[in-house]
């Protein structure tokens, strides 16, 4: 198969940041190419300059989108991820959220919808809103004294890929995934051995729900949260895009609701809403008032 040309690439980049955001600069090449090369025939193209045609004269259908989306975006993942992140939720910021489902509780007794809400953007394979959902179970099992339980809580995970979505939603992971960031204490607690596969047990599942999302549409219907976990994921967004993204976050948090970016994200020169608090190797993003 022929190699991408320049034309064919700027085409290409042109139609994922279209349709996704992700900025993909002349570096990325054989990135692009690498992905792309296996679907070519599902999509209906003998080369690369066949998609560019195709791209170019619009009109492509669902199917052919997803198949692009799917293989262009990333989606490394793992439980318990760069672990720091999760220590500043499980000892800074999951206190907070007892005492909040506490007093939502003694508030609205009579009425349903009083859950602490969380949502764990580009979600991927789910490692991320699962390892969110056990820090709560261990939580609420050790100081949740009968006043708060697991369905005070509910967590909403997204992603734009519906591959990936899809094994989420199955929860089923392999030995070699479950030995990524846990113990052998956790994979007995938390999961059910199915063959040589693991797959989470009915008391996480039932308070992590999936979606399809766009993080570039609007969040209108997206709700609004207590806690936002978006890590890894702006950094592959134009600066106009970023502060579209943060200022969302902004608006859709609750009073005192907690925003965790990745490491090797942060907010300078693009939101000052913000206020910002160290917990460990954790900056923790807030919006107060």
């Amino acid at each position: 198969m022929a190699n991408m040309s320049q034309q064919d690439y700027k085409s290409i980049t042109r139609y994922v940041f279209d349709i996704c955001g992700i900025v993909l600069g002349d570096d990325k090449q054989y990135l692009v190419e690498q992905r792309l090369s296996p679907v070519l025939p599902d999509l209906g193209c003998a080369s690369f300059q066949d998609l560019a045609d195709k791209l170019n004269l619009g009109g492509i259908n669902f199917l052919v989108r997803e198949k692009i989306l799917n293989a262009m975006t990333t989606n490394e993942t793992s439980f318990f991820r760069d672990e720091h992140p999760y220590v500043a939720f499980r000892e800074k910021i999951m206190p907070d959220m007892l005492d909040r489902a506490k007093e939502r509780k003694e508030r609205s007794w009579a009425r349903r919808g009083a859950k602490v809400s969380m949502w764990s953007v580009a979600a991927s394979t789910g490692q991320e809103p699962y390892s969110m959902a056990m820090i709560i179970a261990d939580v609420v099992n050790m100081r949740g004294m009968g006043l708060v339980f697991m369905e005070d809580f509910g967590i909403l995970g997204t992603d734009i890929s519906s591959k990936v979505l899809s094994k989420a939603i199955e929860g089923k992971y392999g030995p070699l995934e479950v030995a990524r960031g846990l113990t052998q204490d956790m994979r007995n607690k938390h999961f059910v051995k199915d063959g040589d596969f693991y797959v989470i047990n009915d008391k996480i599942r039932k308070i992590v729900d999936f979606k399809s999302f766009n993080i570039q549409d609007p969040f209108t219907q997206i709700g609004s949260f207590d806690v936002i976990f978006c890590r890894n994921i702006l950094i592959y967004f134009s600066d106009d895009a970023k502060r579209k993204i943060l200022s969302q976050f902004y608006q859709i948090l609750a009073p005192s609701g907690y925003l965790l970016l990745g490491s090797a994200e942060n907010m300078y020169n693009l939101n000052n809403d913000f206020t910002t608090e160290r917990y460990g190797a954790t900056t923790i993003y807030r919006k107060l008032g």
